[in-house]
């Protein structure tokens, strides 16, 4: 049998750059292919994908979403639905749909940005001057 050595720091590295979460490009993108990377952890057993979902999750638990704005992001990137779908089913404006995603995102971008600017700020005061 023929081993293998498989680098995590770069596996985690390209999902990173795929999906920077502390970014609102990153985190729509995330919640766009969100089907694909919850299945690449199952079928191709990928440990970052496991990571990336769990930091995710904890993030938008730390956002303080709404109830309105979670059934939003449910319909719109779970259910795989239209915002005007969305926006027929909880009898709110296109718009209004757009406005919750466009603030989750924001939302959730910020959380991250500031886990992001914590971390940097405890590596610097660790480094002796």
């Amino acid at each position: 049998m023929a081993g293998f050595k498989v680098d995590m720091a770069t596996k985690m590295k390209k999902l990173d750059d795929r999906f920077p979460i502390d970014t609102k490009k990153g985190v729509h993108a995330l919640f766009s292919q969100i089907h694909h990377v919850r299945e690449s952890r199952f079928i191709r057993g990928d440990y970052e994908a496991s990571v990336l979902l769990l930091d995710f999750e904890k993030s938008m638990t730390e956002a303080n979403l709404t109830d309105r704005q979670k059934q939003v992001i449910y319909l719109v990137f779970e259910k795989d639905l239209t915002q005007q779908q969305v926006a027929r089913i909880l009898n709110i404006s296109q718009q209004a749909v757009s406005d919750h995603v466009n603030s989750v995102v924001h939302k959730i971008a910020m959380v991250n940005k500031g886990k992001e600017e914590s971390y940097c700020e405890c590596l610097q005061q660790q480094i002796p001057a």
